[in-house]
């Protein structure tokens, strides 16, 4: 899963991974300002409820 988010400080969305495939539990930085976004875990799980509001606010428009 790619994971492109901005940063909240700097809104680089370039990030910074301890390891090629990252676990839920790794800390991820921003490339640009070292800014602390999170574990892994929490960014997906944020990407996930955001692409599900996503979703169903086009249904929502299909009808």
């Amino acid at each position: 899963m790619q994971i492109e988010v901005p940063c909240p400080k700097c809104r680089n969305t370039r990030m910074k991974f301890p390891r090629p495939q990252p676990i839920d539990s790794d800390i991820i930085t921003c490339f640009s300002c070292n800014f602390d976004l999170g574990t892994y875990g929490s960014i997906k799980a944020k990407m996930v409820a955001m692409l599900n509001r996503v979703a169903a606010a086009e249904r929502q428009q299909k009808h």
